[in-house]
């Protein structure tokens, strides 16, 4: 999802692919890919021609940006659902408007984006079922059977489920920061979820089970998107993973898709502002943010996204946390905070030239 809207951007010291999908070892906001041994300091690439310069307080205030309207996703989810939409129909509205307005517009800038091998349908089809449609259904529902607060923390805790598939299925050190990140992040996943209280936890244990599956299906959603982007450039990744992941979804909300013809503009506006806005609005920031910002640096700054969520559910929708939430949602980003710095520590700056995709 590095570059989302576009094939062309200059980086600033971060990923070539740097987006909110980060390398599975050091991943810090969901989906983050950005590999601090691929970096580049912001230079002319050549003598003829000038590079952008980098200005760092523009990249930090975009970064901040981005997180902030990935944090109106969940407020956007409660707001629609008081109209009577199914999850299922509203996720589906959300992906199949994101997927053609991404369409379009590579169709107009990057047309090279559009191209496909054929043998690779069967992996993209895999990504959609598992990396959007899965994902996408099970957050949604978190959103509606918990809160958008304890829903976005929920999901915080990927980093954490793609440290443990990282060191199993790609043989990654399973170092001690891992372990620490590890513990402190269940643990406060553990008092989000309202562990404190077993007649809390026991209220709506669906809602806490599909929070955390979201999680692990993001937590997919990174994997599948390292194995995509050593081949593909982040636009391909992202518009054929929500091509297919629509799909599915359609085939999901079929019989209820009439729901979406009786909504009344104000529910469409919502929906539209859903899928233009933290779906693809806040990754085309996230990017111009990388640069003029490291790439780890802007994931740090992403992590207000979960405290922008609960400020936003606080003003607007009147959701409240209680103390031992509040101190769960701290451990959250404190876990994966050291998983990142953990991660950054243990490699040795390199700077490789960039190539062309």
């Amino acid at each position: 999802m590095s570059r989302p809207l576009s094939g062309e951007s200059t980086v600033c010291s971060g990923s070539r692919h740097g987006d909110r999908i980060a390398s599975s070892s050091g991943l810090l906001a969901p989906g983050n890919l950005s590999d601090p041994t691929e970096s580049e300091p912001c230079r002319n690439s050549s003598p003829l021609k000038r590079e952008p310069q980098c200005r760092p307080v523009v990249g930090y205030a975009l970064a901040l940006t981005a997180a902030v309207i990935w944090g109106t996703l969940g407020i956007f989810a409660v707001l629609i659902y008081r109209y009577d939409i199914d999850p299922v129909v509203l996720v589906t509205a959300r992906g199949t408007i994101a997927s053609l307005a991404l369409l379009i517009i590579l169709s107009f800038t990057n047309r090279s984006a559009l191209h496909m091998d054929r043998k690779d349908v069967p992996f993209f089809i895999a990504f959609g079922l598992v990396g959007v449609a899965l994902n996408y259904l099970s957050y949604f529902e978190a959103i509606a059977r918990t809160s958008a607060t304890t829903a976005v923390i929920l999901l915080y805790t990927s980093p954490i489920f793609v440290t443990v598939a990282a060191s199993l299925l790609f043989r990654e050190r399973f170092t001690p920061a891992k372990g620490l990140s590890l513990a402190v992040a269940l643990l406060g996943c553990f008092l989000v979820a309202g562990g404190y209280d077993p007649k809390r936890l026991v209220a709506d244990p669906t809602g806490i089970a599909a929070g955390i599956a979201a999680a692990v299906t993001y937590g997919s959603y990174t994997i599948l998107s390292k194995r995509s982007l050593s081949k593909y450039g982040s636009s391909t990744t992202v518009l054929y993973a929500l091509v297919f992941g629509s799909l599915f979804l359609a085939l999901f909300s079929a019989p209820r898709l009439d729901q979406l013809w009786g909504l009344p503009g104000q529910a469409w506006g919502l929906i539209v502002a859903l899928a233009l806005g933290p779906t693809l609005g806040a990754y085309a920031l996230y990017v111009k943010a990388l640069s003029h910002i490291e790439a780890s640096h802007a994931s740090i700054v992403c992590m207000a996204e979960p405290a922008a969520t609960a400020i936003l559910a606080y003003a607007i929708l009147g959701e409240r946390m209680e103390a031992p939430q509040i101190v769960g949602a701290v451990a959250v980003v404190i876990g994966v905070l050291i998983l990142q710095l953990g991660s950054t520590a243990s490699v040795k700056p390199q700077i490789r030239r960039s190539t062309p995709e």
